[in-house]
């Protein structure tokens, strides 16, 4: 089982080395999910990437951002620039981004990044259609179902053992992009939800109810190999070298076997470096998810040291092969190879032997060789061919020594040959989609009827329950000429989920499916319409193509789009809806019930209660239920609305408002104002009626960076 560290800056790269990483990984730039680490770029690069390389370290390199059309070509050009460099993977989260990599660098190595939201057969099936070799797992996927996966797929898996743990399900998470216009779908994430916060009103000094403390799997490593994990990655790219430094060399004793009473000790070493309370293994065995606590990092100097003296000197060695071959009167040569990696070797030529003067012994010539000093490499085996009567001096044999180890580092150092590629195309035919009118979506039977008396054209419903009762009533609420759109939530975990699922969807009451995460892909395929929700972060045309090509019929963009990208993806792609018509943004996909965790569970349907941040604002919690627990989402503080300025809205497929969350008073209310906007009839004055008070445009105004 590989070791994967983080590494923010070449500090830290140096530290996981050191300490005993198989693997590291790293960003290069704006394309990464931590732009601000320090990262890797020009020069620094390059001597990352053949820092590791020299000492049998694999690297792999996150580009695992969503991007926008424009960069969308200095992204391919970057992975291309990788892929010279000799980079091991590339790890990604963009549809689009990924598709373009495997059309035009098809031997580049691709990693699923935890933001892709895998967590089910249906995601590593999408991850191996497009070439993905290895998918990092959401951080819900308990140990079984991690066993499940590695049993039924042939990629590899990867999981978090250590470090920061997300509140919210990666990849799903909009609230630092909603709440502060720093997106952590593009790295710059503001982390709100370490802020204070509290289910019961106003949070007090101690109340950080969306704030996990970090995971801590050091006694879980053998039950996570059982299970068929190919990889355990360290988090902590923002964290400092001797932080880096410190938990690598643990996890590295860990993993070669490190007694029961070792790994006690190393585990309070990890609290003393850095702690948020308790330490917990997230869903791993069940929920033991643990909120309210505030990072704290009080390492003792004797910790410091230690991580500071780990790296002073050269630890990572790799053994290798002399060949020492001296013939009296020709040049001294000398192969060296690595006993890891015959191929990789170097030959050297160096001063004419001598004839001696007295007889020299062949075991003196291979001590000198074997004094390798601070190169990354040990003597194993040193093969010695030599007459009795050569002679060749300290120094020019130390010569010799040193030219085969700097050839032999230059050996290590892998360098592609880039194939010509091209710059990112778009579809030059993509097929005329319906159009959909309004698509309102609720979640209830009662508000289905209530949309469609209000005149919706197209209803949605996202259940509370996915089971047969649930799904009885919603029949007895349609009339036989109303076709229903059903709604999958972004996280279908475990096998009831998805056989709830998949009974509404081979029910026939739906016409339609919204799908909201890529492990959702191959669903409901049979049906006449199927929406790529916004779980999906459509970002640009090449996500929207990959999308359109996987079958779906129609597009919800990202609520992070601004308004004059939205119009663009209109005018491109004919199956574009455009969200945020009316409706709160989900913010974050939760398995951990932080109401469950401080008030006990009370069994809710629907609506679950509220969180209240430190300026006061109530945000909604509500669940879908399932056999197994419960989904929950949290919505924004605040409705977003554009039903007023509907004439500025490009021309599309259809227009996204949601109920979901709200009182099924509003959907009247809205529908009449959307059918007067929508009709024409929205002059000054009936716009100005028809703002919504108390609500936001989102990101229809903002220049998202």
């Amino acid at each position: 089982m590989e070791l994967l560290s983080p590494a923010g800056s070449m500090a830290c790269l140096i530290g996981a080395v050191q300490n005993g990483a198989d693997a590291v990984y790293f960003g290069g730039g704006s394309f990464n999910a931590r732009r601000f680490a320090n990262n890797f770029s020009g020069d620094e690069l390059i001597r990352a990437v053949d820092y590791c390389h020299e000492r049998g370290v694999r690297c792999y390199i996150t580009v695992n951002t969503l991007l926008f059309g424009r960069e969308l070509a200095g992204a391919v050009d970057f992975a291309a620039e990788l892929y010279r460099l000799g980079a091991d993977a590339v790890l990604v989260q963009d549809l689009g981004l990924a598709r373009l990599l495997r059309q035009e660098l098809p031997e580049l190595k691709l990693h699923a990044s935890t933001q892709m939201g895998i967590h089910d057969l249906g995601g590593l099936e999408y991850c191996r259609r497009i070439g993905i070799t290895r998918a990092v797992l959401a951080r819900e996927v308990s140990l079984e179902g991690m066993e499940y996966l590695a049993k039924n797929s042939d990629i590899e898996i990867e999981t978090f053992a250590h470090g920061a743990l997300c509140m919210s399900f990666s990849g799903s998470c909009l609230y630092s992009s909603m709440s502060g216009e720093r997106s952590g779908n593009r790295g710059t994430c503001a982390q709100p939800c370490r802020k204070r916060a509290s289910v019961s009103g106003m949070p007090g000094m101690n109340d950080f109810c969306l704030s996990p403390n970090d995971i801590c799997m050091l006694d879980e490593l053998d039950a996570l190999k059982r299970a068929g994990v190919a990889c355990v990655k360290l988090e902590g790219r923002m964290k400092k070298p001797e932080y880096v430094a410190a938990v690598t060399r643990c996890y590295r004793a860990a993993l070669d076997g490190a007694s029961a009473a070792e790994r006690r000790r190393m585990r309070a070493e990890l609290f003393e470096l850095f702690n948020r309370g308790d330490f917990n293994t997230a869903h791993l065995r069940g929920d033991s998810v643990r909120t309210d606590r505030v990072g704290s990092s009080k390492p003792g100097r004797e910790l410091i040291r230690a991580a500071e003296r780990s790296v002073q000197a050269e630890n990572r060695r790799r053994d290798l092969r002399f060949e020492l071959k001296l013939r009296v009167g020709e040049s001294a040569y000398l192969g060296a190879a690595l006993i890891d990696a015959p191929e990789c070797s170097a030959e050297c030529s160096g001063a004419i032997v001598q004839r001696a003067n007295t007889p020299q012994k062949s075991s003196n010539y291979a001590d000198r060789l074997g004094k390798l000093g601070d190169t990354p490499f040990s003597l194993r085996d040193c093969a010695i061919d030599m007459e009795e009567d050569c002679y060749i001096s300290a120094a020019e044999l130390n010569a010799l020594r040193r030219a085969a180890c700097l050839a032999l580092l230059e050996a290590a150092h892998i360098r592609n040959e880039v194939p010509e590629y091209a710059h990112p195309r778009l579809r030059t035919a993509l097929p005329e989609q319906p159009a959909l009118g309004s698509y309102v979506r609720v979640r209830t039977a009662r508000e289905v009827r209530l949309a469609f008396d209000a005149g919706a054209e197209q209803v949605g419903i996202e259940p509370i329950y996915f089971n047969a009762g649930e799904l009885e009533v919603l029949k007895t609420a349609l009339r036989s000429e109303e076709g229903l759109i059903l709604i999958l939530p972004n996280v279908l975990m475990g096998a009831d989920a998805h056989a709830g699922a998949d009974l509404f969807i081979e029910s026939g009451v739906f016409r339609g499916l919204e799908i909201n995460n890529i492990g959702q892909w191959e669903l409901g395929r049979a049906l006449p319409i199927r929406i790529a929700g916004i779980g999906l972060n459509t970002l640009n045309a090449h996500t929207a193509d990959e999308l359109l090509e996987l079958g779906f019929t129609h597009i919800m963009p990202s609520p992070e789009l601004s308004a004059p990208q939205l119009r663009e993806l209109a005018k491109t792609h004919a199956g574009v809806l455009i969200p945020g018509i009316h409706g709160r943004v989900p913010l974050m996909q939760l398995l951990h019930c932080p109401m469950k965790e401080h008030m006990g569970c009370k069994h809710c349907s629907g609506s679950v209660g509220r969180i209240t941040d430190e300026a006061g604002r109530e945000f909604p919690l509500i669940n879908t239920r399932f056999r197994s627990g419960c989904l929950l989402r949290m919505l924004n503080c605040h409705t977003t609305d554009l039903v007023d300025i509907f004439d500025e809205l490009p021309s599309c497929a259809g227009y996204a408002l949601s109920f979901i969350g709200e009182d099924a008073g509003a959907i009247a209310e809205r529908m009449n104002a959307f059918r007067a906007a929508s009709g024409g009839k929205n002059g000054e004055e009936s716009r100005d009626k028809n703002r919504l008070a108390g609500s936001t445009r989102g990101h229809w105004n903002r220049k998202l960076t």
